[in-house]
């Protein structure tokens, strides 16, 4: 079938240097030959079959991925959940380019297209193109250490620096080869090439810690404070879900405009901090108030600076006389 179309093509090339006419006749036999659409049809059918095939292959490897870190998830190799979402839409997204490659060249391979001269053709425009794009190979090799150094995963928050200047700090919404996502405080949505993520600050690997200042009378006795919070936290410490260790008296640190300032030492689960820090500061104020101890308010001691400058200089004038 092959031989007879190769025929077919090579006399309309010759009808088309003798005879217009015959050129046309040749078209039309070529049009009307059963044989050509059979051919033809057949082709197309089988690229239709390849795409889902494809397609099928996509689904079942992108399950198999899942079900195995299901499986992981459930074992003592456990590892980190961020992390192993962020590996799982990296290895769904290079076994979907993968299996789409090699369906594409059984497409052209179908059609008796010259694969191996494409491929060849393709790496000397890719090597030229190369060349120019020199910034995108740059993403592409950053992401991949990125990941092989597990520097930060989908959903952690970081902050990010080039060149010691912030530029993004938020939550990671998705991790790439060539770009990463970064949603920021106020929503907005950040894209960052691979290539300018000089400096990463991971806020959600470990556990984060908030020292708390709570400021009391210094007539206060103190000692009796220092109880008071001592007590309450080795009684209550574990109605904030948060906190993963009994918060830390560290005493006194500083005494100041009539204040002294107890502080406190929290240890929360990772960019828990702020809640955490809020919700203890309103709880210990209420408790220290049912024992009857109040926040303090600072004092400023105002005095008559006119009056008194002006009676320091009667004081020297009447000396002087």
């Amino acid at each position: 079938m092959k031989a007879k179309v190769e025929t077919v093509f090579g006399n309309i090339l010759m009808a088309t240097t003798e005879d217009p006419l015959t050129f046309i006749e040749e078209i039309m036999a070529t049009i009307k030959d059963p044989d050509i659409w059979t051919d033809l049809a057949s082709k197309i059918i089988w690229s239709i079959v390849l795409v889902i095939i494809a397609m099928v292959l996509i689904r079942i490897v992108n399950r198999t991925i899942e079900n195995f870190f299901k499986v992981k998830s459930k074992s003592r190799l456990k590892g980190n959940e961020k992390r192993n979402q962020t590996l799982i839409n990296v290895l769904e997204n290079a076994a979907s380019v993968f299996i789409w490659f090699v369906i594409i060249m059984m497409i052209f391979e179908t059609f008796s297209l010259p694969v191996r001269t494409l491929l060849a053709g393709a790496g000397v425009v890719g090597l030229a193109i190369g060349f120019g794009a020199q910034s995108l190979v740059k993403d592409m090799i950053t992401g991949f250490f990125i990941l092989l150094e597990n520097q930060f995963d989908k959903g952690d928050f970081v902050r990010v620096n080039t060149s010691g200047t912030t530029v993004a700090e938020g939550e990671v919404i998705s991790l790439g080869m060539r770009a990463t996502r970064i949603q920021g405080w106020e929503g907005e949505l950040i894209n960052l090439p691979n290539s300018t993520i000089n400096e990463v600050v991971n806020f959600s690997r470990y556990n984060a810690i908030s020292m708390l200042d709570i400021n009391v009378s210094v007539s206060e006795d103190l000692d009796r404070v220092e109880r008071i919070l001592e007590t309450y936290f080795a009684e209550h410490w574990q109605e904030e879900e948060m906190l993963v260790a009994q918060p830390e008296l560290l005493g006194l640190q500083g005494i100041e405009s009539g204040e002294a300032i107890i502080r406190v030492m929290l240890e929360t689960q990772p960019m828990e901090h702020f809640g955490v820090t809020r919700r203890v500061r309103k709880s210990l104020k209420n408790h220290l108030e049912s024992k009857g101890i109040y926040i303090s308010v600072p004092k400023m001691d105002i005095q008559d600076y006119d009056g008194k400058m002006a009676k320091d200089e009667g004081d020297r004038y009447g000396k002087k006389l």
